[in-house]
């Protein structure tokens, strides 16, 4: 396969890596790399006055096709006059996609809709963050009809009328809105509502600190395929809430309001769900639902899941209290999993790594903030179906090795901000094809352990 063949993904990926004067250099290899990474490329225009030329002229020396544009503090008169050249230059050489507003007040929005509509027009995707205590300014975003995705933050406005805008934005398929703070249980039960009505979302994701309920979510977009409810409190008045397209859920809530003994949901399509632990044991799902990737956060939990057993990619993250046996035990409610990343939320790095016989049905595993030892790297190395390991923010116990452990069946091996007692200076585990575990400047890590350790990582940290 020759590298034009590669999948559009690969090619992203592959940029991903790359630092970002690498990419500007790669881009004016070819038209289709130009546009690569032009597509993933984001502008300021944001500039103080002071330092407007040099802006400048990064935009008219630059080689690269921008599509994507940032604009933060847009508030005053004076912060609106400095972004105003950096935009004209733009309008000029660059059609715009995607455009991220951070901090703006309602006046300045407008303005800035009014003046530079003919360049705006086009855009696809709109991150807009009002300033604290703004007028949420629907008449001016009803107007920005080409719009498939809209991310709404710090949204005040409780009078809001969230049906005018739907009825303008017809082409939205992904919207977010954040009311956390300033809403209430009226106000997000209006806004729930309003959404409900707009049938054609696939994505929908809604902070709030208030209470609502998901029966009009569940009942009229039947084509959402990635649904995120975060701090809110969810009132149960269905037996059964029915997503049948549904693929993705993150019920990062705060509780359930209800007097049945579970949330049922009917998701066939379902692949991957965030959930805390708190949370897990009032939800169910029916048995078509095979759940492949699972993100579980809270405390350890002490009790199977039916869909525990089709999981085959984990996320643990696990906070205080918690010990040793919880974490083995939580681990062994997922047989199948071959993907496991277990992260400790602790202000101490003070759990001991489990045995590495909790790992023997792994084949990627990641470990965060434990206390690791030599004998664990030495039961790894025993270990041939694990192929690869991370880990970090981890410390070594005092024992070490006079030798080093060599891993050397892993095809991939990452070590980020491990500890080891100041008297060891070579790390004690190595692995072939790999690139060396070095002694790291302790100034790059913020001192994030004390000073009797040395902090060793992978050279390409």
């Amino acid at each position: 396969m020759t590298t034009v063949q590669l999948p559009p993904e690969l090619w992203d990926r592959i940029f991903d890596y790359l630092p970002f004067q690498q990419q500007l250099q790669k881009a004016v290899v070819c038209r289709d790399w130009n546009e690569r990474v032009a597509r993933r490329a984001n502008f300021s225009l944001s500039c103080p006055a002071h330092n407007s030329h040099n802006h400048i002229g990064a935009i008219r020396n630059s080689m690269r096709n921008y599509k994507s544009f940032k604009l933060e503090r847009l508030q005053t008169e004076q912060e609106y006059v400095n972004s105003q050249q950096a935009i004209l230059e733009c309008k000029q050489r660059f059609s715009i996609w995607k455009l991220s507003l951070s901090t703006v007040s309602n006046e300045m929005l407008e303005r800035f809709v009014d003046e530079h509509y003919d360049w705006i027009c086009t855009t696809r995707s709109l991150l807009l963050q009002l300033a604290e205590g703004e007028k949420f300014p629907v008449d001016v975003l009803a107007r920005l009809v080409n719009l498939r995705e809209l991310r709404l933050l710090n949204v005040t406005d409780t009078n809001a009328d969230w049906t005018r805008l739907w009825s303008q934005l017809r082409l939205i398929r992904v919207l977010t809105i954040d009311a956390a703070w300033h809403y209430n249980d009226e106000a997000l039960g209006d806004l729930m509502e309003s959404v409900s009505s707009h049938t054609s979302l696939i994505e929908l994701t809604i902070r709030s600190n208030d209470t609502t309920c998901l029966a009009m979510i569940a009942n009229k977009l039947i084509h959402l395929e990635k649904l995120a409810l975060i701090r809110l409190t969810v009132r149960l008045e269905n037996v059964e809430l029915n997503f049948p397209s549904l693929k993705h859920l993150n019920l990062d809530i705060g509780w359930f309001v209800f007097n049945r003994p579970y949330l049922n949901i009917n998701a066939p399509k379902l692949k991957y769900l965030r959930v805390s632990t708190k949370t897990i044991p009032f939800v169910r799902f029916t048995d078509r639902t095979k759940i492949l990737q699972m993100d579980l956060f809270g405390y350890s939990i002490s009790s199977p899941h039916p869909c525990f057993s089709t999981v085959e990619k984990l996320g643990l993250t696990i906070q205080e209290p918690a010990n040793q046996e919880s974490v083995v035990e939580e681990i062994k409610l997922f047989p199948n999993v071959d993907t496991l990343v277990v992260k400790l939320i602790s202000k101490d790095c003070a759990i001991a790594v489990p045995c590495a016989s909790t790992f023997m049905h792994v084949k990627y595993l990641h470990l965060n903030n434990f206390v690791l030892c030599i004998d664990f790297f030495e039961q790894i190395a025993q270990i041939k179906l694990l192929q690869h390991l991370t880990i970090e923010e981890c410390n070594f116990s005092l024992k070490t090795s006079s030798y080093q452990v060599d891993l050397s069946h892993l095809s991939y091996f990452r070590v980020k901000r491990v500890s080891l007692p100041m008297s060891v200076e070579v790390f004690p585990v190595v692995a072939s094809d790999q690139p060396p575990v070095v002694l790291i400047d302790k100034l790059r890590t913020h001192l994030w352990r004390n000073d009797h350790f040395n902090v060793f990582s992978s050279k390409w940290e």
